[in-house]
């Protein structure tokens, strides 16, 4: 129904997407649902968000690999680096460097996303530096940073050890600094070539805003268009970047 309205990408977003299929199949799903949608003629493409880690399996991928429709964009909301604070967020505990391997082995050009937590309690200076290290090391596309904040019913909310408020905002924003110079580097890469694009919306003065593969809504950055014929919200366009900054680009549909 959406696609025949003119719909052309559909974000697939829940808790844990990964986690689809369980109640209706008795078992996690998410491949079979990727498999029916590119199947619709007018739906262009397909942006899955929250894919947990345990969730994303080489049958997964290998959807994404083969489907132009699915843009290779891979949310993994991983939260920390260090098995100590994981185990205590009550969060898997895999090896998360040969999972990004794993996807970047399948899928070489996949846009990577996470989130962190800072402060959380008991977060001590040795498990912070091995989260710097952790980004350093991988170089994600886009990551979020979160200073942890206490919420009454949650299991966190009984531990002890609170990380002082002003660690927290400084743990933040040294993270996003070392992600700063991290996301410069990548959008310089790619200063010259041919990038798919989604045109997000146009501005009063006739301004294109885009969002490329890279991009989701409302949470990554935009490319700014320069473009010689007609162009509406929706469009699917190639452009080819001619300048960038930390998180934004700018760039001719081609």
């Amino acid at each position: 129904m959406l696609a025949y309205k003119g719909v052309s990408e559909i974000i697939l977003i829940a808790q844990d997407t990964t986690y689809y299929g369980k109640d209706l199949y008795g078992k996690r799903s998410l491949p079979r649902l990727l498999k029916e949608l590119i199947k619709i003629d007018n739906l262009q493409r397909v942006r899955i968000m929250y894919t947990y880690p345990s969730g994303l399996t080489q049958e997964l991928l290998s959807v994404m690999a083969k489907s132009e429709k699915i843009f290779n964009y891979i949310d993994i909301p991983l939260q920390h680096a260090s098995k100590k604070i994981l185990k205590s967020m009550k969060r898997p505990t895999l090896d998360y460097e040969k999972l990004i391997e794993k996807i970047r082995d399948k899928i070489p050009d996949a846009a990577i996303r996470t989130t962190f937590i800072v402060g959380y309690p008991g977060e001590t200076e040795e498990d912070f530096n091995e989260l710097k290290d952790f980004v350093k090391k991988i170089k994600f596309d886009r990551i979020g940073v979160f200073e942890y904040s206490p919420e009454k019913g949650t299991y966190s909310y009984t531990l002890k050890n609170r990380v002082n408020a002003r660690v927290k905002q400084q743990r933040r924003k040294e993270l996003m600094e070392i992600q700063k110079s991290i996301s410069e580097k990548i959008n310089e890469k790619l200063l010259g070539k041919e990038i798919e694009c989604i045109v997000e919306y146009i501005t009063d003065d006739g301004a294109v805003i885009g969002r490329t593969y890279k991009d989701a809504p409302e949470v990554d950055g935009l490319i700014y268009l320069n473009s010689k014929d007609e162009v509406i919200p929706g469009d699917i366009v190639t452009a080819r970047v001619t300048k960038a900054d930390t998180y934004d680009l700018w760039g001719d549909i081609v």
